[in-house]
């Protein structure tokens, strides 16, 4: 790390450690005398599903190229798991003095990945998908969620950043319409149900966010669909929302890592999402 950081001038730099959230990479703010900042990356070792730093690179490229704000690779040594680049500060849209203007412009951003056509997996053939089977080991419980998606419309498949939650956006305020949201943690993009990260950013596993905000930006979402999207937008927002849930519940069983308020979130969620008849096949295995 040392050998990296002074190769490319960042070895005097100051260090100081940040906190990953769920997350099996390591951070550290570099800051320099004169007040320039960026961010040490260090991926894991081995290597997991959905925290490669040459995805990172990759699909960094990939949202700048399509005008969006994806922090600048500065420098990186792959082989031994390190990244070098830009910082985005330390406010998340869900700081509160910013936190209206700041969810509306992260929707907009939504209508834009809609448009990024990029090599990636699917949902269904992802880790992500396959992790809903740690909700249940009943082997039903799979096929009852294939069940349920049976019985919907299909679901329009768009690029869609897979983690899209207030923790990995924040806010860049010198920068002009969706570039202010600066986006963080994109490296398992995959294409996926167009509800997809609609339902991470205001179903958060991690706050509950204000009833009329959260209904003002599912509005402003839906407006920007197509008018066959928008037709079945509802059914899709809930059907997503409970396999989410349902499967990030199954991902933080025992977990101590997990703050105490995250399980009985998911729960009520869940509770609510659970009275729709769409999921009638599945609900019959939450007590």
């Amino acid at each position: 790390m040392d050998e990296f950081l002074n190769k490319h001038g960042w070895g005097q730099a100051t260090r100081a450690g940040m906190t990953p959230d769920w997350s099996p990479r390591q951070y550290w703010r570099l800051a320099k005398n004169g007040g320039e900042t960026a961010i040490l990356l260090k991926g894991p070792e081995p290597e997991l599903a959905g925290h490669g730093l040459a995805e990172f690179v990759d699909m960094a490229g990939v949202l700048r190229k399509a005008g969006l704000s994806a922090p600048t690779v500065y420098a990186q040594d792959l082989p031994h798991k390190l990244l070098l680049i830009e910082d985005f500060g330390d406010t998340p849209i869900d700081t509160p003095a910013i936190e209206a203007e700041a969810y509306a412009a992260a929707v907009d951003v939504l209508a834009k990945y809609r448009t990024i056509k990029a090599d990636v997996v699917t949902y269904k053939d992802g880790y992500i998908f396959k992790k809903l089977a740690l909700f249940s080991d009943d082997p039903r419980w799979m096929d009852a969620w294939a069940e349920a998606e049976a019985a919907l419309p299909p679901a329009p498949q768009v690029f869609s950043h897979m983690d899209y939650k207030a923790g990995n956006l924040h806010w860049l305020p010198k920068r002009a319409g969706m570039a202010r949201i600066g986006i963080l943690d994109f490296q398992a993009a995959q294409i996926a149900p167009f509800t997809y990260d609609i339902v991470n950013l205001l179903e958060d596993a991690r706050r509950n966010l204000d009833a009329d905000l959260k209904a003002q930006l599912k509005a402003r979402f839906k407006a920007a669909l197509p008018p066959e999207w928008q037709a079945i937008f509802d059914d899709w927002y809930v059907f997503m929302a409970a396999q989410f849930h349902a499967r990030v519940l199954g991902q933080i069983r025992g977990n101590p890592r997990v703050a105490a308020d995250v399980a009985p979130r998911l729960e009520a969620y869940l509770a609510t999402e659970l009275k729709h008849p769409a999921l009638a096949p599945v609900s019959g295995f939450f007590g």
